[in-house]
C-alpha cells in the first residue's frame, strides 16, 4: 500500500512536470513527439513533413504545419495519468508499482504518437474536402474532431488495458476512468491554472468538451448494441437455414 502512494505521488509530480515543461516549451524542443507524429501522419496520407526550425514539421504540397499545438501533449498527459492508475489498482505481485508507472509512461507515449497522427490524417481530409465542413467553421470542426478523437483514443487504450484485467465492469467503468482523466486534463488544470469559467471563449470550449464526450458514449454504446444485435440475428438466420 505504501508503495503504491508513493507511485500515485510520482505520476501526479510526473504529470505537473510534464504540463510545466509543455507550457515552456518551443516547436524544437517537442521534436520527440512532434517528428514521430509527423512520420506517421506522413506515412498514412503519403505527405512529407519537412522540419521548419522555430516552427515545426511543414508539409508544402498540403501548406499544413505540424505546429506545438499539434504535439498531443495533453493526450499523452492523460493516457499516462489514466493508466497509471488502473494499473495501481491491480495486485502488486502481477503489477509492480514503478513497473506500472513504467509502462504507462512508454504506452502513453506511443499511444500519443499514433492517436494524434490520427487525428491530423483526419484534420488534413478534413481541409481537403471542404464540403465535409456542413454547418460547422473550420474551427468548430477541428475542435470536434479533436474532442473526439483524443478521448476516443483514451476510451480504446483503456480498454485494451482492461483486456488484460480478470475483472469485469460494466459500460460506465469502462468509460468512467477515460472521462474523468479527459475532463481533468482539459478543463481541471487550466482552470487551476487561472482560466476563468466566465470568459467566453473558455465558456464556449468547456460547453462542448462536457457535452461531447456523453454524445460520444452514448452512440458508442448504441452502435455497439445494435451491432451484437444484427450478429444475433445472422446467426439464428444461419441456424435455421442449416436445419
Amino acid at each position: 500500500m505504501k508503495t503504491k502512494f508513493c507511485v500515485a505521488i510520482a505520476a501526479l509530480l510526473a504529470i505537473w512536470a510534464m504540463k510545466r515543461y509543455y507550457s515552456r516549451a518551443g516547436a524544437d524542443e517537442l521534436w520527440w513527439i512532434l517528428s514521430p507524429t509527423a512520420q506517421v501522419a506522413g506515412a498514412a496520407t503519403g505527405t512529407t513533413f519537412a522540419r521548419e526550425p522555430g516552427e515545426g514539421y511543414f508539409s508544402k504540397e498540403r501548406l499544413f504545419l505540424i505546429e506545438k499545438s499539434c504535439a498531443g501533449i495533453n493526450f499523452m498527459i492523460a493516457a499516462f495519468g489514466m493508466l497509471t492508475f488502473t494499473l495501481l489498482r491491480r495486485n502488486e505481485e502481477t503489477m509492480p508499482g514503478w513497473r506500472a508507472l513504467a509502462v504507462s509512461l512508454l504506452a502513453s507515449y506511443v499511444a500519443a504518437v499514433f492517436v494524434n497522427a490520427t487525428r491530423i490524417a483526419i484534420a488534413m481530409w478534413l481541409t481537403a474536402h471542404p464540403l465535409a465542413l456542413s454547418a460547422l467553421t473550420k474551427a468548430q470542426l477541428h475542435r470536434v474532431e479533436g474532442i473526439a478523437v483524443y478521448f476516443g483514443g483514451l476510451v480504446l487504450l483503456h480498454e485494451l488495458v482492461r483486456r488484460f484485467d480478470c475483472d469485469a465492469v460494466g459500460t460506465f467503468g469502462r468509460t468512467a476512468a477515460p472521462l474523468v482523466w479527459y475532463y481533468a486534463i482539459t478543463l481541471g488544470i487550466p482552470l487551476a491554472n487561472g482560466a476563468s469559467p466566465f470568459d467566453a471563449v473558455f465558456a464556449k470550449h468547456a460547453l462542448v468538451v462536457l457535452v461531447l464526450p456523453p454524445v460520444l458514449i452514448v452512440l458508442g454504446v448504441q452502435a455497439h448494441s445494435y451491432a451484437k444485435d444484427v450478429a444475433r440475428r445472422m446467426k439464428y438466420s444461419t441456424l435455421f437455414r442449416r436445419r
